[in-house]
């Protein structure tokens, strides 16, 4: 201990010499000091976690690489000042670098913490986690290096060891640009995550295994390093790159150095060659290794894994939309990529977030023309909109394919980036309401923020949803009103409307207003849309990335572990009171937990806030029935679900109410579909088996029910298209009157939903007629104008497979 201490004391007198030695020890403290302050005013950075840290972390690399250097140079001065009390030995001079290199980061870390009684942080651990895995293994790697460079190049080294820092980035960059994953590792650079949509992040364990890897890096390089290091000489301490030297320098090192140096250059070399597999930087070759089954269409190659689950003729409809949305776009804005489009299809969220970084977002990298997306149900959602983006990069710039111009000043339109691809995908609205309908509630609400907020950069820092919803129906509005070429023009241009439509962007904007004001909405629209666009984005939220970990991570625990998913949510809901969300989650945690009756006082409790909305008040009056079922109170049960009924906003929530209150009629429908609508327990759902069971002892209970047919056939659509079309065509049949099949039994809102699945099973069994009949037969029912393009969108779907299908014969 004393001579650790002995140590200590000796490392630390020479890192103040440092210092004092020339300017850059205080211009980087001061450099530091700036920007941790200016930091504290921005939000999502003004509080101890990830991105405070690898803002902070990408100035450390720098400094710490300079600060090597600068301990060499000052080594240097040292001896030809004949100062022989100077230890010139290598550990001396890299202890030195890495410890005045650290302490650069004390000043950031008081400023950060200070700002804690400002703004709320909520996990402290996780934040020194990320601090030690940025910036400080940033430093500990750039301070050896920079070192190494000083000693390499003496009268070059300071550029130099400033350029590795900016070099290694730069690499990381390109690898973003030309290899799959959106994430990226960099030993000076740090970690970048991905999509900012992807909220929940805590230090990853790939990130804890890359810093593992770039110590033995760092101790392979010293290890490397040391045989040409001579400390003595007429120019001081220097790397002397000969054969001669290497030959000394090996034969007075002791034997088991040598081992252990050769060991370190070994395990550095495989662990680098190995990057791949690791994760640590994936190419395509990897990718392709991870998803090697490949299947070709005219436009498409895609890559999956043969274990994905999805049965031939899953699959055979997944191709087929494919090149459905390509023709349709190719249509729409009469162009198409110069070559096949590229699409990687991962078996679920999870693979694709292990092995390119993005969960449940996807994404598309236009100027490769390559999709990533996940398997689900048919038809896949925002198929087309990925799409879009591939499209849109024959008109976008040469570098990455999108609204970007680069003279006289680069200048980005992430608004018309997005929201072109949204609006390309208008027809197939997810909801009960259009773009253009949600854009008018979110202006009426006044939640909408200038378009010109909008259409450029500034996109990325409204909340995800309303940016979106607001510059799709803008661009939506431009390509119906001016058409596609001008759409076009303006993209190519990054958002130059002036010269594209001779109209000023206030001018273009007042118009858009006017349209929206024609638009009309219903109350539950409106409903709808208050809770869709409610949350803010990611830089508003309390500890939002901390918070979203937590969620996600108790939703997991939910079913195996309730009490730690409890005890998770009990911390998210003290850390942000206001969410009402959060609440909701807690509530499910603890009937989870077996404590039904502290989830009923905690669904009261929120219930009674004012700032609760329709969807919300809904979904909370639903648990509570299902905690009322659990304990046999049916009556009470019953009259909570006939408030959600009067409070939903969706078709497919009235459908779920309606159904359930039709559980709660009578005793054998209980015992039968209130077992499948209701489960066994409020946390936990049936058996799929076990509820297609349930569901066939209900329609043989009630035989002149449609209900028991229709919701046997959901169940079915994607097991078996040929039964399930044949069990809707009981509840819902072609040739009835519409008088006469609503007095057959089935409600409008069950009987539109019947024709839709009905179309859907009849084409996925390739009947294309019957399809047809179905899906127009559900336009004439819609209520709402998103239900009329959903149908038309499916029924320009099925004229086209007729179409193929016809022209293959």
């Amino acid at each position: 201990m004393v001579g650790l201490r002995i140590y200590l004391v000796n490392a630390l007198g020479r890192t103040r010499r440092v210092f004092q030695r020339g300017a850059r020890g205080p211009f980087w403290a001061l450099a530091m000091l700036a920007l941790s302050v200016g930091l504290t005013f921005v939000p999502l950075f003004d509080l101890l976690g990830y991105d405070f840290s690898f803002a902070i972390g990408l100035v450390t690399a720098f400094a710490a690489a300079d600060i090597g250097q600068g301990v060499v140079a000052a080594a240097r001065r040292d001896r030809d000042q004949g100062d022989t009390r100077a230890s010139w030995s290598l550990s001396a001079l890299v202890s030195r670098a890495a410890v005045a290199s650290l302490l650069l980061l004390v000043l950031p870390l008081v400023v950060i913490c200070l700002n804690a009684f400002r703004v709320r942080n909520c996990n402290f651990a996780v934040g020194f986690a990320f601090l030690g895995l940025l910036p400080v293994s940033s430093a500990l790697v750039a301070a050896p290096v920079g070192v190494a460079v000083g000693l390499a190049f003496p009268r070059w080294g300071r550029p130099l060891a400033m350029t590795l820092p900016f070099a290694s980035m730069a690499w990381a960059a390109l690898r973003l640009y030309v290899s799959p994953p959106v994430y990226a590792l960099d030993p000076f650079g740090g970690f970048f995550p991905g999509p900012l949509y992807d909220e929940a992040l805590t230090p990853p364990a790939l990130l804890w295994q890359f810093r593992l890897a770039n110590l033995v890096w760092v101790l392979a390089l010293l290890a490397a390093t040391f045989p040409f290091f001579r400390p003595e000489g007429p120019r001081g301490p220097r790397l002397v790159l000969s054969w001669a030297q290497l030959a000394s320098g090996l034969r007075a090192a002791r034997p088991a150095w040598r081992v252990l140096a050769a060991s370190l250059v070994v395990v550095a070399l495989a662990t680098f060659l190995a990057r791949g597999r690791l994760g640590f930087s994936r190419s395509h070759a990897d990718l392709e290794r991870a998803l090697p089954r490949t299947h070709a269409t005219p436009h498409f190659v895609v890559h999956r894994d043969p274990l994905d689950g999805q049965q031939p003729a899953e699959l055979a409809l997944f191709l087929d939309e494919l090149e459905f949305r390509y023709a349709q776009l190719r249509h729409l804005l009469a162009s198409e990529p110069e070559g096949p489009v590229t699409v990687f299809l991962f078996p679920s969220a999870e693979a694709k977030k292990h092995l390119v970084g993005a969960g449940a977002t996807l994404f598309t990298k236009p100027w490769r023309r390559e999709i990533y997306l996940q398997v689900e149900d048919f038809p896949p959602s925002h198929l087309r909109h990925e799409l879009a983006h591939i499209f849109a990069a024959r008109f976008g710039d040469p570098v990455f394919g999108i609204s970007l111009r680069w003279w006289p000043w680069p200048r980005l339109a992430s608004g018309l980036v997005e929201g072109l691809a949204e609006a390309a995908d208008y027809t197939d609205p997810s909801g009960q309401a259009t773009l253009h309908q949600d854009a008018r509630s979110l202006v009426e609400a006044r939640r909408a923020p200038p378009i010109d907020a909008l259409v450029g950069a500034g996109f990325s820092v409204v909340a995800g949803p309303r940016a979106y919803t607001l510059a799709a129906s803008f661009c939506r509005y431009l390509l119906d009103t001016f058409g596609a070429e001008k759409l076009k023009r303006l993209y190519a241009s990054a958002g130059d409307f002036q010269t594209v439509y001779s109209l000023s962007l206030p001018e273009l904007e007042q118009r858009w207003l006017a349209f929206l004001r024609e638009q009309v909405t219903t109350l539950a629209q409106r409903a709808a849309a208050e809770e869709r666009y409610r949350r803010p984005a990611i830089f508003e939220k309390v500890c939002a990335r901390e918070l979203a970990a937590r969620v996600e991570r108790a939703s997991h625990l939910r079913s195996y572990a309730p009490e730690e998913a409890m005890a998770l949510m009990r911390s998210v809901c003290s850390d942000d009171p206001y969410e009402p969300t959060f609440v909701l989650s807690f509530a499910y945690a603890q009937a989870a937990a077996d404590q039904s009756q502290a989830a009923l006082a905690t669904l009261s409790a929120l219930q009674a806030r004012d700032d609760l909305t329709r969807p919300l008040r809904r979904r909370a009056l639903s648990f509570r029935a299902s905690l009322l079922v659990a304990t046999n109170q049916f009556d009470k049960a019953r009259e909570a679900e006939t408030q959600a009924l009067a409070l939903a906003t969706e078709e497919g929530d009235r459908r779920t109410s309606l159904a359930r209150l039709r559980a709660l009629s009578e005793p054998a429908a209980r015992q039968t579909l209130g077992r499948v609508l209701f489960g066994d327990s409020p946390s936990t759902s049936l058996d799929g088996a076990l509820a297609l069971y349930l569901l066939q002892a209900f329609a043989n209970a009630f035989p002149d029910d449609p209900l028991g047919p229709y919701l046997l056939g959901r169940q079915l659509v994607n097991r078996d298209p040929r039964i399930a079309f044949s069990l809707f065509s009981q509840a819902c049949p072609q040739d009835a009157g519409e008088t006469e099949t609503l007095a057959f039994g089935l409600e409008p809102v069950f009987l539109r939903a019947c024709f839709r699945q009905k179309g859907e099973s009849a084409y996925r069994a390739g009947r294309h007629g019957e399809a047809q009949a179905a899906w127009q037969r559900a336009a004439a029912l819609a209520v709402t104008e998103a239900d009329r393009l959903r149908a038309e969108d499916y029924l320009e779907r099925i004229a086209w497979a007729a179409a193929r299908a016809s022209k293959d014969r």
